[in-house]
């Protein structure tokens, strides 16, 4: 019965909150209408004294002896109230609980339910504080009691060590027996004694053994084992995983405690192996998560610190077997995790690529270690190779492809990282080849199984492994190869190689599985690429990279004629080759350049190699044109098309770029290659001031023909921008050039070229300003920048720089015709008439812009000239600078006052009236 009352109670509660809820909103509702009527005004309430005068008239006439007839009483909806001011106004429903007629009782009963829920949640947050938190810290308090008992008998040498010790353990055996007993009556504040009498039992043994001595080493590790597995079983009995972490802290704490720095390293981590195996045997069967992660990053921790604090060559066999033994553990735990659960989340997932990122990170350590070389390269990569095998062969069933690309990418950059580094052609020859055979086989066998038996990778997954693979093979091949004298001349026999033994795997996929054509077509990729290159691999680095353009121009063409989407897939790695391959070339010319080895200007193997990458980047441009249907998404293939025509035309300019500097450079070493370059400095003032001029002759024919053929706006932009990068150069380093070979033929007698060459820098830079000036007319800018702010822009472009050229030829010319103070006379009067004409163009023209730019070189011209100009100047240059400025500012002033009304806005004026005028 009570508990029908509890129940009783407790829904009466809930419908008078709910009634309670509603009362509130028809008391609001009530407020509104009351309101209203009072805003109503006067008419209502006239209205309302009209109606009481008819009724009390009729009231009046009624015979004294008629019977009363009983009035209907109005239902809660029909009834009016009437307040104080005499508004009425609908009373609140009751829905069956008569508030107002039940006064205060009801209401009593109301808030003393509500009393009654506020006094259950004070007693749930009592029951926890009494129940749960006050016994941890009651715990807590304990032992730091228990400490300052022991510290004040031992201060005061109240009783011997070795009592200390046994009261120790009594207190906390004590503590456990206690927990045990009250276990079944009072669960959560056993496991809090529990927990308390373990960590005592810790904390004493370790001072028996450190402090004073009075058991061995041996035996206090024997105890603190004992206390670790009593303590991860009570966690388990208990089901509590606070302590859980109490065993795995003091578990990992005991070495440490315990220490006599003897360099037992062996020891500690057989240790550290056994207490992980049992907490992580007990995480998984209570599947706590907190205690998987908790042990991992103790270990690696411990680990880590011994790694970079101790570790030397000699520990090698020592640190490889650990890392595996603790990967074990870690990823078999999650595996098994997994596997009982039936399925992996992302928890799983993170605990999983974690654990493989630590084995690599220290494999990568391990392998390349600057102060520890690796000494045995057999023992270290085997074991590179199982883990991965093992990783690849039992993880990718359950956690998917992120593994594979993690063990993938691991695996190659740490064996890339050891080649690179300490690979040593007299000793480690036959274990880098095995291994680099190792690891392209475990890597390709597995993507070849993984889409031929099991089918759960992509073709695209399954095709860029395979590729990958097969490329960084060959890549480490063919430096192994190449290193070895008596072998380089098989380098095309070792390619040739590789493209049969993809013949054949490809022969043998096309018996077993008909249907899997994406792997055909993946390997006749391989196949094609290095039965091409098998050739000019055996004689010239220039051929491999016109094959290679080749190839990707036939591999695009074919995939967007027959609808073959991994042949234009991979025509895109075979593009990144020809380029890669045209800059290798570009960079070994340059290294080797000498007089033995000049090269004939515009015809060489460079040259020719990267017209015709130019070439190939062009036919895919084309292509691109011709066959719309394309594999790749239709962004991406417009993107694609406008990347292969700005290759080809960077390709093109930069390959003529690099003759001129070819051809600078060699004239200016001696027959025997011994003097440098950089001490010809007209010829490398020549070398830059040349390769400038081509530059803005490129960018100007560039612009010609978009203007007249092509008309891309997207090209016109990218052309004006990049015309801005020589022009700024012409404007600085060009100017400070042609002052340097100046110098060079008036000072050493150097060739009329350093003359003459300035002019045709000029040429080059009217060219590029005309070409700007034609983008600024036409429509193939950006409709969103104004025409007035192009307008603005160029004026600006081309008034610095004919400003610059004029000052620097200025000064060129003085010093060449031997006439002194062009840094003060010349260049002042040369500043005044210029910004005399600037400030005519701009009234003639209504530029405002124009004038103030006038107007500030004005300033700047007059400040030199009192400050610098005026100082050591003589008289008569002094009077003419004078004379010569002071015009100038007339002129300008005039110019102002004839013209004021037509620039300050009071009308008008004809441009040829003005131009007449002035």
């Amino acid at each position: 019965m009570s508990d029908n009352e509890d129940k009783i109670t407790q829904l009466e509660m809930r419908v008078d909150l709910l009634v309670r809820t509603q009362v509130d909103f028809q008391q609001e509702i009530t407020s509104i209408r009351r309101e209203i009527s009072r805003l109503r005004g006067a008419s209502r309430r006239e209205g309302d004294t009209l109606a009481s005068a008819v009724r009390n008239d009729a009231h009046a006439e009624k015979p004294a002896d008629a019977v009363p007839v009983p009035e209907p009483v109005p239902s809660p909806r029909e009834r009016v109230e009437t307040d104080d001011r005499g508004t009425m106004h609908s009373p609140a429903p009751t829905f069956g609980y008569s508030y107002a007629a039940a006064g205060e009782s009801e209401k009593s009963a109301f808030e003393s339910r509500v009393a009654d829920y506020t006094a259950n949640a004070r007693a749930d947050l009592e029951k926890f504080i009494g129940e749960n938190l006050i016994s941890k810290i009651g715990i807590i308090i304990l032992i730091i009691g228990v400490g300052i008992g022991v510290k004040y008998s031992i201060d005061n040498e109240l009783i011997s060590p070795l009592a200390r010790i046994i009261v120790g353990y009594g207190f906390g055996f004590g503590l456990v027996g206690l927990a045990i007993k009250l276990k079944r009556k009072y669960h959560n504040f056993s496991a809090a004694l529990i927990s308390g009498g373990m960590a005592i039992m810790y904390f004493v043994t370790y001072f028996a053994f450190s402090l004073y001595e009075l058991i061995p080493q041996s035996s206090a590790f024997a105890l603190m084992g004992m206390f670790t597995v009593f303590t991860v079983a009570a966690a388990v009995f208990y089901s509590r995983q606070v302590i859980a972490h109490i065993g795995l802290v003091g578990a990992y704490a005991v070495p440490f405690l315990l220490s006599s720095d003897s360099g037992n390293y062996l020891m500690l981590f057989s240790y550290m192996a056994v207490v992980n195996s049992g907490i992580l045997a007990i995480a998984l069967k209570k599947q706590w998560t907190p205690v998987f992660y908790t042990a991992s990053a103790f270990t690696w921790l411990i680990f880590f610190g011994w790694f970079i604090s101790r570790y030397s060559g000699e520990h090698l066999y020592l640190a490889l077997t650990f890392v595996g033994i603790f990967t074990a553990i870690f990823f078999a735990t999650k595996l098994v995790h997994a596997s009982m659960n039936d399925s992996t989340d992302d928890e799983d997932l993170a605990g999983v690529v974690g654990t493989a990122l630590i084995f690599y990170g220290f494999a990568y350590a391990i392998g390349n270690n600057v102060t520890a070389p690796l000494h045995d390269p057999w023992v270290f990569f085997a074991f590179l190779a199982i883990f991965s095998a093992v990783f690849l062969a039992v993880s990718v069933g359950w956690f998917g492809r992120v593994i594979v690309y993690v063990v993938f990418v691991a695996t190659w950059f740490t064996y890339g990282v050891w080649f690179s580094r300490f690979y040593d052609e007299a000793g480690n020859l036959p274990a880098a080849l095995v291994f680099a055979i190792v690891f392209f086989v475990m890597f390709y066998g597995f993507a070849l199984a993984d889409r031929l038996i099991y089918k759960r990778s992509s073709a695209i997954e399954n095709a860029g492994i395979i590729l990958t693979s097969s490329f960084l093979f060959y890549g480490f091949g063919y430096l192994l190869v190449d290193g070895q004298t008596a072998l380089q001349n098989y380098l095309g026999l070792f390619t040739a190689a590789h493209a049969g033994l993809h013949l054949i795997i490809a022969g043998a996929v096309s018996r077993v599985r008909r249907d899997a054509i994406d792997v055909v077509q993946v390997l006749t990729i391989l196949i094609l690429t290095f039965a091409s290159i098998a050739v000019p691999v055996q004689f010239d680095g220039n051929f491999v990279t016109m094959i290679w353009a080749a190839e990707a121009v036939f591999l695009f063409w074919m995939g967007r004629r027959n609808a073959i989407p991994i042949f234009e897939h991979y025509s895109l790695p075979m593009m990144v080759l020809a380029v890669a391959s045209l800059t290798v070339d570009w960079s070994e010319t340059a290294a080797r350049l000498s007089p033995q080895s000049f090269n004939m200007p515009l015809a060489n193997g460079d040259l020719i190699g990267a017209l015709v990458v130019a070439a190939a980047f062009v036919g895919i441009y084309k292509l691109g044109q011709v066959y719309a249907g394309s594999a790749l998404p239709a962004d991406v293939a417009h993107w694609l098309g406008v990347a292969a025509a700005g290759i080809a035309v960077a390709i093109v300019y930069n390959a003529f770029r690099i003759e001129i500097f070819n051809y600078f450079y060699m004239r200016g070493l001696s027959a025997d290659g011994s003097s440098a370059y950089a001490l010809h400095g007209d010829l490398a003032g020549l070398n830059f001031i040349w390769q400038l001029v081509y530059t803005m002759g490129f960018l100007g024919v560039i612009a010609g023909v978009n203007l007249v053929r092509v008309r891309s706006r997207l090209l016109a932009a990218v052309n004006v921008l990049l015309a801005s990068v020589p022009l700024l150069i012409y404007s600085t380093a060009g100017m400070l050039a042609l002052f340097f070979l100046r110098d060079t033929y008036l000072i050493a007698g150097g060739s009329y070229m350093n003359i003459g060459v300035r002019y045709v820098l000029y040429a080059a830079a009217g060219v590029l300003l005309f070409a700007i000036h034609r983008y600024r007319l036409s429509d193939l800018l950006p409709d969103s920048v104004s025409q007035g702010v192009k307008d603005r822009t160029f004026e600006g472009v081309l008034v610095s720089v004919v400003f610059i050229t004029a000052s620097c030829e200025l000064l060129h010319l003085m010093v060449q015709f031997d006439i002194p103070d062009g840094g003060k006379l010349g260049l002042s009067i040369l500043w005044g008439v210029y910004a005399l004409g600037l400030i005519a163009i701009g009234i003639a023209q209504s530029k405002k812009h124009l004038r103030i730019a006038a107007i500030i070189l004005l300033a700047v011209t007059l400040v030199k000239l009192f400050f610098y100009d005026a100082a050591d100047l003589d008289t008569i240059p002094k009077t003419i600078l004078f004379v010569t400025l002071g015009i100038t500012l007339l002129i300008t002033s005039f110019l102002y006052n004839k013209y004021k009304e037509i620039i300050f806005g009071s009308g008008p004026m004809r441009a040829d009236e003005r131009l007449e005028d002035l």
